[in-house]
């Protein structure tokens, strides 16, 4: 799951260390996992659900790269009992917008670091 600086602020606010949740890779910042299931899900519950990424509010609507558009995820199964409508895809839009600019920005400072 990909993460925006304000999903690791407010995990950090709940008590967590960045270390301890986030993985970055090619300036992408994410969750990490453990035993195949989010750091955060215990097997049979998220443990941080009030303060869960906004990714993981929207799944299993998924932004899908190739075509650009929003799509429910085909490995979810549980997709067929998820109704989505025009303001989740929106909102959709919205956070890969954000995360994208946040990467985007990163990048720079990354960049401007090496110099």
């Amino acid at each position: 799951m990909l993460l925006s600086n304000s999903d690791i602020q407010k995990i950090e606010n709940i008590g967590y260390d960045q270390k301890n949740f986030v993985r970055s890779k090619k300036s992408w910042l994410k969750l990490k996992n453990k035993d195949g299931r989010c750091v955060f899900h215990n097997g049979k519950t998220c443990l941080i659900y009030e303060n869960r990424p906004e990714g993981c509010k929207l799944y299993p609507l998924i932004f899908d790269k190739e075509h650009k558009s929003a799509v429910v995820d085909e490995d979810c199964p549980y997709q067929d009992n998820f109704r989505f409508n025009k303001k989740n895809v929106d909102e959709l839009y919205r956070l890969v917008t954000q995360i994208l600019n946040e990467r985007k920005d990163r990048k720079k400072e990354q960049k401007l670091k090496k110099l």
